[in-house]
């Protein structure tokens, strides 16, 4: 990181006056781990591993990979420069409705935007998951100064950013209610005693957008008040630049945050300003369209999760690349924090509003769990926790790659993401996180298009069996059925729930107008060994013979390649690019996971442009009969109850 000396003021005033604190808030698509990692429990272990998520304990999802340890190696999950990735979430209390104010934070860091990493420290540095040691190591610990070279611990960002946040004084200048905090950056109003939670900075994480160096690049901000879009713009770290305070020799990072005090305190002392990322400054929209009622943790009022279409950033675009001139950025992590603020603690209010003890002329406009008489004698007594009103709730994802186009794929050519959401169990099993389904459920692409057909999962999940769940494979080291599987076959219509004949498959057609015989098994088998009749994938009739006639128990048995439980990479999966020949409507669904009146896994594609015509339905005419009947019983139902 290159770093210049300035004798310019910077002036923060409003950023300095920000008061901005991000409720309940469960990332799905990618798949957000509240701080999980391989613990195989219903509940999050350590709540302090990577960042305070303040989420419910029951969220999350478990690490994207196989049982085992260092040697058992899980593809990562990786997206094509320029793709477009569709994230999902929900969020509990309510945004872009009338009864608060809503903004919702979304970035990105790399390896290359983490300082301490890449060529100056190495690997051991690099952001990561956290490898366990062995299968029944969960890797769960919080990661600290004397661990942090050891790949066990997971990490995103590193030792020197919680180091300059213990460091440096917080703002003085914040609203902090009726709370008594320490005089450093590691303290705020929702975290009075700056507990650590990874090597994330306490201040930082509470206020957006932060006034010192952050190793987060801005992505996109949704606000109630599109009024201050311009104001979150121009003050994004992606283009304005930082400071910080160093003594003259630039060897010792000083406590002071802001110019005036850095060099007034000690006239050789130096204000070096850290430059902007130099990307675009981030998206900014209106948080109503994300709109969600109060206390529901569910979908958005289109029926649909919250959405956002990330188009994913070019390689030569991204911060540092022109140092590295890299093909791919191999250790990156997205993040979402959720602001949910009421009419009484407004945007820009400042600690002249703060609680003075027996003062009767103090202006502020909440205290902790007040008696009010609203003009009657008697007096109800208010449920008000001051360290909440305006609280910060966050998620990040888990470690993905950003690589380069294939050089067949140029880049004005549109490559949409299919992903898989959800984790084994139903739907009150995994509640908070979600029940199987397709990201995007319903897309919509062009013959010119590219789709990357790709998800994963993971194998530490609670055990669940049917009816809660399907297929194996068992875990080896602690028993158990709890792996995440999914595939992909076209229907003839929705409302049936048995896959389309292989020839009949109109779907997915080679350029010549064939069946894509290969695409087909790879989607539909994901890579087992089908071939393999005797050993790796049995027959029916084997499976049986070598389960003693027991149904279920053949069901659950490690090499069912029916029930797909004997993937080369275990939960992840990697259908690589796919371009859609035959215009038309299709509908797939997923095998493992459609178990109708408990779950259900199909999902929509709308090809236009193609070169060929989708052969019309093969669905019999009484099936197609029935799932007409079936709909106008429930209209009818509907009308009269």
């Amino acid at each position: 990181m290159k770093y210049t000396t300035t004798v310019t003021l910077v002036v923060l005033c409003a950023i300095l006056m920000a008061n901005v604190a991000l409720c309940d808030l469960y990332m799905h698509n990618p798949r957000g781990s509240i701080n999980r990692n391989c613990e195989r429990d219903a509940n999050r272990r350590n709540a302090n591993r990577l960042f305070d998520s303040q989420d419910n304990a029951a969220g999350g999802y478990a690490c994207p990979r196989k049982v085992g340890g260092k040697a058992v190696k899980t593809p990562k999950m990786y997206y094509y420069e320029g793709s477009e990735l569709y994230l999902e979430w929900t969020s509990q209390h309510s945004c872009g409705e009338h009864n608060n104010y809503c903004e919702m934070v979304i970035q990105y860091m790399c390896n290359d935007t983490v300082v301490g990493t890449d060529a100056d420290y190495g690997d051991y540095y690099a952001v990561r998951d956290g490898i366990p040691t062995d299968a029944n190591d969960d890797a769960t610990d919080t990661i600290s100064e004397a661990t942090q070279n050891d790949l066990r611990y997971g990490a995103h960002e590193q030792f020197q950013n919680y180091f300059k946040c213990s460091k440096r004084l917080r703002n003085s200048g914040l609203y902090i209610a009726d709370r008594n905090l320490g005089s450093q950056a590691t303290s705020t109003r929702q975290n009075n005693g700056a507990e650590r939670f990874g090597f994330e900075c306490t201040e930082e994480r509470d206020y957006y957008p932060y006034w010192h160096t952050s190793p987060w690049v801005d992505i996109a901000v949704y606000t109630s008040n599109t009024s201050m879009c311009q104001w979150y713009q121009e003050n994004s770290q992606n283009v304005a630049p930082r400071g910080e305070c160093w003594d003259a020799g630039k060897k010792n990072y000083l406590q002071y945050n802001n110019i005036r005090d850095c060099t007034d305190k000690d006239k050789t002392n130096v204000w070096v300003e850290v430059p902007a990322w130099g990307v675009d400054a981030p998206e900014c929209l209106s948080s109503t369209l994300i709109a969600a009622r109060d206390n529901y943790l569910g979908n958005s009022v289109d029926g649909q999760h919250a959405t956002y279409k990330w188009t994913l950033p070019f390689i030569e675009k991204m911060p540092y690349d022109s140092v590295a001139k890299k093909t791919h950025h191999e250790n990156c992590v997205l993040r979402m924090r959720y602001n949910i603020t009421t009419t009484e603690t407004p945007f820009f209010m400042d600690y002249k509003y703060n609680y003075r003890v027996n003062d009767k002329t103090s202006a502020t406009p909440i205290r902790q769990d007040p008696w009010e008489t609203f003009g009657y004698q008697s007096e109800l007594h208010l449920a008000v926790n001051t360290n909440q009103y305006g609280r910060t709730f966050e998620d990040r994802s888990y470690v993905f790659e950003i690589r380069e186009r294939p050089s067949t794929v140029p880049k004005w050519v549109t490559i949409h993401n299919l992903n898989v959401r959800g984790k084994r169990g139903n739907i009150v099993n995994v509640f908070p996180s979600v029940e199987y389904d397709f990201v995007p459920n319903t897309l919509t692409v062009d013959n010119s298009h590219r789709i990357h057909v790709q998800w994963t999962g993971s194998d530490y999940n609670p055990n669940r069996t049917p009816n809660n769940a399907e297929g194996g494979p068992k875990d080896p080291a602690q028993n158990g059925y709890r792996a995440d599987r999914s595939n992909i076959v076209q229907m003839d219509v929705a409302g049936l729930n048995t896959p389309r004949k292989f020839s009949g498959i109109t779907m997915f057609l080679k350029e010549d107008g064939t069946i894509d015989t290969d695409l087909v098994h790879k989607l539909a088998f994901l890579g087992q060994n089908i071939a393999d009749n005797v050993t790796s994938c049995p027959s029916k009739t084997a499976l049986l013979a070598k389960n003693n006639q027991n149904t279920a128990n053949a069901e659950l048995d490690d090499n069912n390649c029916g029930k797909l439980a004997n993937t080369p990479y275990g939960p992840y999966f990697d259908g690589g690019l796919v371009q859609m020949w035959a215009s038309g409507k299709f509908y797939y669904m997923c095998t493992r996971n459609n178990n109708f009146s408990n779950r259900g896994q199909k999902a929509i594609m709308i090809v236009q442009g193609g070169r060929y015509s989708a052969a019309p339905s093969t669905a019999s005419p009484a099936s197609t009969l029935l799932v007409v009947l079936c709909s106008v019983l429930i209209i009818a139902f509907n009308m009269l109850f």
